[in-house]
């Protein structure tokens, strides 16, 4: 009876260092599966934040021209409205200069 006890003791220690082995295994599998999302994460995370830059970098940029244009827009009404007062002044000037003739020379 010793011998089937010495063997089913060997057994069981046999199985116990199997399914230490197997833990040993899985732990490392899933040290290295964490690992790999980890990295394609950051990668992710990397890439969502480059293409985040570009966009704010294309609205940044067409903000300036919208910017710009109205900018222009204004300075070029600017530039209207005084080349018309400037064109009335000037269609005035002749007959303001007749009326303080006619007042100064009676």
């Amino acid at each position: 009876m010793d011998a089937q006890g010495d063997n089913l003791l060997q057994r069981l220690v046999e199985q116990e260092r199997t399914l230490a082995d197997k833990v040993e295994s899985a732990q490392k599998q899933a040290s290295e599966i964490v690992a790999g999302a980890r990295e394609k994460a950051e990668s992710i995370l990397a890439e969502a934040r480059e293409k985040a830059d570009a966009v704010a970098e294309e609205k940044r940029k067409a903000g300036a021209e919208e910017a710009e244009a109205e900018r222009e827009s204004i300075l070029e009404a600017a530039r209207s409205d005084a080349h018309a007062v400037r064109e009335r002044a000037e269609s005035r000037r002749d007959a303001a200069a007749d009326k303080v003739t006619e007042r100064l020379l009676p």
